[in-house]
């Protein structure tokens, strides 16, 4: 009979076999963290290496093997360093980026088409989006010339062109003459904002391009057929229109055309035809990797290609032979991302271990596929594709042997279980897998659950029951989708057929995500824990892997997971002042949503009012910017949202909002829903969905706080005034300490002349009405509250004239919101300060 401990022994010892390149990728990776912590010039890395490099073959030589090797590791830390240093800070002389500025500006380039235009599909109607959006085209060139007056001159650089308007005629390698706007990518202008400058820039993409029109870029010349590039197209082209065309998406079926976008995403990796309306259900369900070309994928996809390739009667070295190169080609189909590199060297290694007849090391080749990963892009070490790729390979190393049923390795087992009924061993079978796949599901979820909530914000405990279930239509559509990709262009009749499995499948797939998206509790948004406890977490985890697993007792290591969990919760709750504090302190955070208003008030005693959330543009932007400062702030919970007028830049974030945070109540004037807009319509319904109490208020109102602050409605009047909404805007006055605040929204006249017939009033810090445009008659206004300081919440190129009526009599106290970020007022016992987010980050 089999011998069940010796099957885990050997497991065991399979799990522990020494992997070499684990130590290389880890000194690796900890040069490139040296780098980017203490920024030392590339020769001084280079000559610590080549010392390093001399000191192990110095140590070497001598026999003593355990310190030339700690040498060599130090040596690799180094060579990780300046390589980062060389991919981040080294760019050369004519770099365009180096001429580019924060606004844009027109330029006429030569460059070459490093990629072929991808359309990008227009974002769906919306009563709520201020600014239609068209389809657009998006494009990566490599900048050769740029026009200086007559004559043209050298430059370099890569760069991101987006035009708006569907591009036709270009393909990869292509010479280009192009017309655009050029500037930097914009960096964070609010805490928690996603920098857009650093994910360019990790790509060496110091600049970025906009065209207005496709008649801007000009074909100058075709490229070679000696360009990689162009092969590439030359395949993924047409396999992204067989795609469409299978699946109805060019022939206009019911639903085709998104089911084919979906298609697209999950084989090609082209997510450009997915807008965040069908993204979202995916994301807060945490099945969003499945969109997402992943290992998982790769290795359907391979297993797939290996089969074709079997049935064809492909001798078997040569079937892995071509899985090799089928992979290979595949991922740089996808664009190379890291999550689909590491599994394409997963998927070679697992085959050359074939080959040779041996068994592959599976964290070894992880670690072969990290170091090609960060020596091609050092900063893929901080961008969270790879970190959930890894950890989750990692994880699925470290504890699938434990997980799943060991192979009867006893032969009169192996010879009552084939004496079994078919159906039987068939059942057993299906049982086995799918509760291998459930518990390997679940510890994948918790070991990534400190880097979503980190980068996420999001707990989606539905995705412990989803997760298994999906991959049933997702290895179908893969599998089918291949099928297209395979046989379409030579028998169409059966391309048409496995069109019809792949987009039932997909269809499938969104209706249990949708379905999941809906059930009370599947997800919970959160602020994200700290950082130290996160990198705690891996790092506990890291050691009891490789170190703790078999000397600490079980009941130790469940008792120091649930203090760090614990502790953990506790950075995600706001942390209060002690009592003494919390009466004498208020924070008001202007935050930089562009041609938009949102103010956050802090006030004593943990409550917190929304004044405005809107922009012009699309609202799940807003929202996001809003929600992650929000975060950044350890706020779930908003007492009161005040909106000011029915502008829809000052609201449409509100019902992506909703879905986020509870909310205590949302006021608005007596006139707010007057005239009923769509957008106003998709407000009310966001807010009486969600139960909450809409109240109104009016001039002479106070809003019931706790604390000594006060907050008092000075317009409009019960009955409104007699003008446009602007003119009904809810002005709202903050008191506390002695200090005072005005937030004023579009106020103008006539609404602005009620409120100018009042009494002076000294104001500390206002909020220029209406952007500070000159229909806010700026001169009158700050001749009547003399504010100490103004803000402008506004575009960069917007609020002039407040600016220059402001800076007449308040020199240097005038803080426009789209050049100095989010600006944060604080009030408390010693006064009152003011700091903008680019000045002074808090």
């Amino acid at each position: 009979m089999s011998d069940p401990a010796a099957c885990q022994i050997g497991t065991a010892a399979a799990t522990r076999r020494f992997a070499p390149l684990v130590l290389v990728l880890a000194a690796l990776a900890a040069g490139v963290l040296a780098d980017r912590c203490l920024a030392f010039p590339a020769g001084a890395w280079m000559s610590a290496g080549v010392v390093g490099w001399l000191g192990w073959l110095f140590f070497w030589l001598c026999g003593r093997t355990r310190i030339s090797a700690w040498i060599l590791l130090g040596a690799v830390a180094c060579v990780g360093a300046a390589r980062h240093h060389a991919h981040w800070n080294l760019y050369p002389a004519d770099e365009l980026g180096q001429a580019a500025g924060d606004a844009p500006r027109p330029v006429c380039l030569r460059a070459i088409a490093l990629t072929s235009p991808r359309r990008v599909a227009a974002p769906p109607d919306s009563p709520l989006r201020t600014r239609p959006a068209g389809e657009r085209s998006r494009l990566l060139v490599g900048v050769t010339h740029a026009r200086h007056g007559l004559a043209w001159r050298p430059a370099s650089g890569r760069a991101e062109l987006y035009v708006d308007g569907h591009v036709l005629g270009v393909r990869a390698g292509d010479h280009l003459q192009v017309f655009a706007l050029f500037n930097r990518p914009p960096g964070p202008l609010n805490p928690g904002e996603f920098d857009v400058a650093w994910q360019r820039r990790s790509d060496r993409q110091l600049v970025q391009l906009e065209g207005r029109f496709p008649d801007g870029l000009t074909t100058l010349a075709r490229g070679t057929l000696w360009d990689w590039r162009r092969w590439l197209a030359i395949v993924r082209d047409p396999c992204h229109g067989l795609l469409w065309s299978c699946l109805g998406g060019r022939t206009h079926q019911p639903g085709g055309e998104d089911e084919a976008g979906l298609a697209s995403a999950l084989l090609l990796g082209a997510r450009e035809h997915l807008d965040w309306e069908r993204t979202e259900p995916f994301v807060t369900t945490g099945t969003v990797h499945l969109l997402a070309i992943s290992g998982v994928h790769v290795g359907i996809l391979a297993f797939g290609f290996w089969w074709v390739a079997r049935l064809l009667a492909v001798r078997r070295h040569a079937a892995i032979g071509c899985v090799i190169l089928f992979v290979t080609v595949y991922a740089l189909l996808t664009d190379a991302r890291p999550p689909v590199v590491r599994a394409a060297i997963l998927v070679t290694a697992f085959c050359l271990a074939r080959l040779s007849a041996r068994r592959p090391s599976g964290f070894n080749s992880l670690a072969a596929a990290g170091v090609a990963i960060v020596a091609w892009n050092p900063t893929a070490l901080f961008q969270a594709g790879a970190q959930f790729s890894f950890l989750a390979v990692a994880a699925i190393y470290l504890w699938g042997p434990h997980l799943t049923a060991p192979a009867t390795l006893d032969p009169l087992d192996r010879l009552i279980e084939r004496s079994r009924p078919w159906y039987l061993r068939w059942g057993r079978g299906v049982r086995q897998g799918v509760r291998s796949l459930i518990l390997i599901s679940v510890v994948v979820w918790l070991v990534t659950l400190p880097l979503t909530a980190l980068r996420y914000h999001l707990l989606s405990p539905i995705a412990l029951v989803l997760n298994p279930v999906l991959w049933i239509p997702v290895t179908v559509a893969l599998f089918s989708g291949f099928l297209i990709l395979v046989f379409g262009w030579l028998v169409p009749p059966l391309g048409q057929v496995c069109g019809g499995i792949c987009r039932l499948s997909l269809t499938a797939l969104e209706g249990l995500v949708d379905r999941a998206d809906q059930i009370p509790g599947g997800h919970f948004w959160t602020p994200a824990p700290a950082g130290w406890w996160v990198l705690g977490a891996y790092v506990g985890l890291g050691l009891y892997a490789v170190f703790l697993r078999r000397r600490l007792p079980v009941r130790w290591c469940l008792a120091a997971l649930a203090l760090w969990l614990g502790l953990g919760a506790m950075t995600t709750v706001r942390q209060l002042p002690w009592p003494a504090a919390r009466e004498d302190s208020v924070i008001c955070t202007f935050l930089a949503v562009g041609h938009g208003a949102c103010t956050v008030v802090e006030l004593p005693q943990g409550q917190t009012l929304l004044y405005d959330a809107g922009a012009m543009g699309a609202p799940e932007s807003t929202a996001r910017t809003i929600a992650e400062f929000l975060w950044t702030r350890r706020i779930t919970h908003l007492d009161a949202i005040v909106v000011t007028h029915a502008d829809a830049d000052h609201y449409n974030a509100i019902p992506e909002l909703l879905k986020r945070f509870s909310v205590g109540a949302v006021y608005v004037s007596p006139v707010m829903f007057e005239n009923r807009t769509p957008a106003l319509a998709a407000l009310h319904s966001a807010v009486a969905e969600r139960g909450l109490p809409l109240g109104e208020t009016y001039g002479g109102d106070r809003l019931r706080i706790r604390g000594s602050s006060r907050l008092s409605i000075l317009h409009p009047p019960r009955r409104g005034v007699v003008g446009s909404d602007n003119a009904n805007s809810l002005t709202l006055q903050i008191d506390h300490a002695g200090r005072r605040i005005l937030l004023t929204g579009d106020l103008e006249p006539p609404g602005l002349d009620d409120l100018l017939a009042c009494e002076p009033v000294d104001f500390d810090v206002v909020l220029a009405p209406h952007h500070g445009s000159p229909r806010s008659e700026p001169e009158r206004f700050v001749a009547w509250c003399r504010p100490e300081w103004m803000i402008v919440s506004a575009a960069a190129n917007e609020g002039a004239a407040a600016s220059q009526t402001a800076n007449a009599s308040l020199p240097r106290r005038v803080l426009n919101t789209g050049r100095a970020g989010a600006v944060q007022v604080t009030i408390d016992g010693s006064g009152l300060r003011v700091r903008t987010w680019r000045g002074s980050p808090w």
